[in-house]
């Protein structure tokens, strides 16, 4: 039964985890019973463990080796096996460490800090703002939210980005929004102007579904939907096209 939950205990670490095992327990056999072949060339169950990790590891510093018969088939042995698990091991951890990286960029890794911002929609508002706040030297993270984007848009350390559509709550989960200070909810540019004011009431409402009290600020396009934005639980409402209209009167004007 014991030994049944510890397999299983086992198997459902990760396989980074199991070969960082299976490598230890490699060592510490081969380091005692090398002791125990040659206890006179090898005086303390350390030497023994320090030979075995030289060997494993292919260093080959040859401060100790075995005399004898047996303990030299013992040596090919921990060469035959020993070294495949220490190679795949550095295979592994290299492999988990270029896919982190490709997920920190294509945005498919969560976030799990607190006390970020994020940012819904990719466009040229939003690379605005970015770009100001990128000069400023502050510390906050950014987490962006875009569906239409391939990979992060710029490169900034406090800039994280995570692929997928804002109006869906496992999306939100991933952006970690329960921990977050604010959120901004950009127009998206490639709908027409009522569309995207839908699209944006209805991530509003998921956004209020898996968080009720985050500061949210939401960009509107048309005058009639304004009212729906607050209704949806937007507390502030940014009227995109109204801010413009009246720029362009004062200029023309």
């Amino acid at each position: 039964m014991i030994g049944g939950q510890f397999l299983f205990g086992f198997f459902k670490r990760s396989m980074l985890f199991r070969l960082a095992l299976l490598m230890l327990l490699f060592i510490v056999i081969f380091g005692f019973i090398i002791h125990l072949i040659e206890p006179k060339h090898f005086s303390s169950f350390f030497e023994g463990i320090w030979w075995a990790i030289v060997t494993v590891s292919t260093v080959g510093y040859g401060d100790y080796s075995p005399e004898t018969l047996w303990g030299r088939i013992l040596g090919i042995l921990l060469i035959l096996l020993g070294t495949g698990f220490f190679t795949t091991y550095f295979v592994t951890l290299s492999t988990i460490a270029v896919s982190k990286e490709n997920a920190y960029w294509d945005g498919s890794l969560s976030y799990s800090r607190k006390g970020h911002i994020i940012i819904i929609g990719w466009n040229e508002r939003a690379r605005i703002i970015l770009s100001h706040y990128a000069s400023k030297d502050m510390n906050e993270d950014i987490v962006l939210i875009d569906d239409s984007l391939t990979e992060k848009p710029m490169i900034s350390p406090n800039l994280y980005f995570i692929k997928g559509n804002p109006s869906h709550a496992s999306t939100l989960r991933r952006a970690n929004l329960t921990e977050a200070s604010k959120i901004l909810i950009t127009a998206d540019q490639f709908k027409n102007e009522e569309y995207a004011d839908m699209q944006t009431i209805l991530t509003l409402v998921a956004i209020r579904g898996v968080s009720p009290s985050i500061h949210t600020i939401a960009e509107i396009l048309t005058s009639e939907q304004k009212e729906n934005a607050r209704h949806a639980g937007a507390d502030e409402v940014i009227c995109t096209n109204h801010l413009t209209g009246e720029t362009m009167y004062k200029q023309l004007f």
